[in-house]
């Protein structure tokens, strides 16, 4: 059979043939480093656009219409999981629409085909249909223009991917005879071209994609290490290598740290298990992030003591303790009784010239351990009691 092969299949079958190994590369991925369900989504993507590929070029099954309508369905569902797997990746929830486009553009493609064979409004209706859910996918996934340069690419080279589609067959309407010659594949210096710019712009996207899972999950392997478990904060170790690298930035702009400790912490170990007192940290750890916002530099840095570095003057600062002091008194929790109030002790202090991480927060631990001994539920602030 591979005799019987034309120059242009034997090229052409490249392109399943690179599909095949970035399918499996996105399939090791998923397997052996990161169990993330956009990765084997993105491997069947490229693994059915090999079936459908392979079977146009190889002409199998020999019958042109049963060809035509298998193939395209493996092309349809290669793109049906590369827009899903897009669409997870950005934090998109594959929606039933997408399948129920393609379920139509292979119908329209089988009824041009068959039941009323029109190769030019067959080929309008497949490349113009998979160009619009190309481009309402790359809509969706918009945001990653926001992103990182990765995220970039992938948004512009789907959206082109998607473009392409329509330009396709109008491309095809204004090629010269010489070169519309007639094959079983629609033109030879055309189809050879559609194949080698199809190759280049998924291999691509491939790449692209390729950069973004494995940057993924180096980000993953990071959090693991430097964000704390339990409250979603960084952990000592983090957080202190930031506020160095804060420190280092010599900032104009003041910076003040709260160090807040949880009062009576053991109690709530004691008294209600274990499980209790690590609800109360998750919730200290929430309520930090929704009063502090997404300036804030928050890091758990003991068992039951948290510290907040935030862009704001003393006073200022001072306001967002006292509201984290109201939101933790306020707050309910089924398993702790409703007379026994959360409380926390603050101590807050700006960053001074000549600070180190070590000089900052020793003096910030000072201020909170008056803060402790002055009658707990209280905010010191360098000399001022509140």
């Amino acid at each position: 059979m591979i005799q019987n092969l034309s120059t242009t299949q034997v090229l052409t079958l490249g392109s399943p043939a690179i599909a095949i190994v970035i399918s499996g590369t996105f399939f090791c991925l998923w397997k052996f480093h990161d169990r993330r369900s956009y990765l084997i989504l993105l491997a069947s993507a490229f693994l059915l656009y090999a079936t459908g590929a392979a079977m146009q070029i190889l002409r199998w099954p020999a019958d042109p219409g049963l060809n035509n309508i298998v193939s395209t369905a493996a092309m349809l569902a290669s793109i049906t999981s590369l827009a899903a797997g897009l669409a997870v990746r950005y934090g998109r929830r594959a929606k039933r629409w997408l399948i129920l486009a393609m379920a139509g553009i292979w119908l329209v493609n089988s009824y041009f085909c068959y039941a009323s064979p029109e190769p030019a409004l067959r080929s309008y209706a497949l490349n113009f249909g998979i160009g619009l859910v190309l481009c309402a996918v790359a809509w969706r996934i918009r945001h990653a223009l926001r992103g990182n340069l990765i995220d970039r690419g992938i948004f512009w080279i789907l959206l082109l991917f998607g473009l392409s589609f329509f330009g396709r067959p109008l491309l095809t309407q204004a090629l010269p005879g010489y070169l519309l010659v007639p094959n079983w594949l629609g033109s030879q210096a055309f189809d050879l071209i559609l194949q080698v710019s199809l190759v280049l712009m998924g291999l691509v996207l491939a790449l692209l994609l390729f950069a973004a899972s494995v940057a993924d999950m180096f980000t993953r392997m990071r959090n693991d290490r430097d964000i704390d478990g339990l409250t979603g904060l960084w952990n000592r170790r983090a957080f202190d290598e930031r506020l160095e690298s804060l420190i280092a930035r010599a900032p104009r702009q003041p910076y003040t740290l709260l160090l807040i400790d949880i009062d009576h912490f053991k109690s709530f170990n004691d008294r209600y298990g274990h499980a209790v007192g690590d609800t109360v940290l998750r919730l200290m750890g929430r309520l930090i992030r929704d009063c502090a916002g997404d300036q804030a530099l928050t890091g758990r840095v003991g068992g039951e003591e948290f510290a907040v570095v935030v862009p704001a003057e003393p006073a200022e600062a001072h306001e967002l303790a006292l509201c984290l002091s109201r939101a933790l008194r306020d707050s309910k929790i089924p398993d702790i009784h409703e007379d026994h109030q959360i409380t926390a002790s603050t101590g807050l202090t700006m960053l001074q010239t000549g600070d180190t991480v070590s000089i900052w927060m020793r003096r910030a631990d000072i201020l909170l351990y008056q803060a402790k001994h002055g009658g707990r539920s209280r905010i010191v602030r360098q000399a001022s009691t509140t």
